[in-house]
This record gives C-alpha cells, structure tokens and sequence, in this order.
C-alpha cells in the first residue's frame, strides 16, 4: 500500500524549492493544494478525493494569487524603485553643443548644465534645442524640443 501523504509531502517539498528559486509565485500554489491533500490522506479519504481537492486548491489559490497578491506585490516592488539622478533628465530640454550625426550617432548635448554624449535619429545642428526621450548607456536619446 502507497502512503500518499508521504507523495504528496515530497511534491510539496519539490514545489517549494522551485518557488524559492525561481521568487515568481509559480509553484506556491501546488504546495498548498499538495499539503491539504497529504492531510486529508492523513484523515483517510481516498486518492480520487485527494487528487481532486488538490487541483482545486491550486486553482483557487492560483486565482487569489494572481487577483490579490501579485497586484499587492508589483505596487510594492515598484512603489521601492530608486530613481536614478540621471532618470531625472528624461523630458527634459537641453541644446545641442556638439553636432550630432544620426549615423554615427556622434554629438554632445548640454542639459541641466551637464555635458552628455547624445544619439537620436536625425542630424542635429549645434545651437538645435532638443529633449531627452531616454537614456542608452551613457548617452542620452534626444528628439526635438517640443
């Protein structure tokens, strides 16, 4: 005779390492559903039973994941972002010191009184006001001022 409580403890074991591995709440859920059905085979109900409340139990703690959890997770993850100083820069104007060739992707800008290498998609003239779309690098991505 199988002890299925002693199956379903090694599957929530083997779900867990994967989860702390991986930190994606992508096997959580597998656990719970195994650990109540190793307690109910405790309790004596049978396979099918423990099979099917196992997958029952995943889904539903799949679904609270995804719809309460994981939200709460992202708005913290996101709400502890550093912003860079450089991040700051992103919007706003400058002027072009150096030309720059779209090409080569060769130029200078000056922003917030700081000298930047700049990259963009067109030529700029020197003098050209221009505002920073993104930063590449160490090169700021500049379009024309708006």
């Amino acid at each position: 005779m199988i002890n299925w409580w002693i199956i379903w403890l090694i599957f929530a074991v083997i779900m867990l390492v994967i989860e702390i591995v991986t930190t994606g709440l992508a096997t959580l859920w597998f656990a719970v559903g195994a650990i109540v059905a190793m307690i109910m085979d405790i309790c004596g109900a049978s396979v099918e039973a423990q099979i099917i409340v196992m997958a029952l139990v995943s889904i539903v703690c799949f679904v609270l994941c995804m719809i309460w959890v994981k939200p709460k997770l992202e708005s913290l993850r996101k709400k502890n972002v550093q912003k860079t100083n450089a991040d700051r820069l992103i919007g706003r104007e400058g002027v072009v010191i150096v030309p720059l060739n779209a090409i080569n992707g060769k130029g200078q800008v000056k922003v917030d009184g700081q000298i930047w290498s700049a990259k963009g998609d067109q030529d700029y003239a020197e003098g050209t006001k221009i505002t920073v779309l993104a930063i590449e690098g160490v090169k700021l991505v500049i379009g024309p001022a708006q």
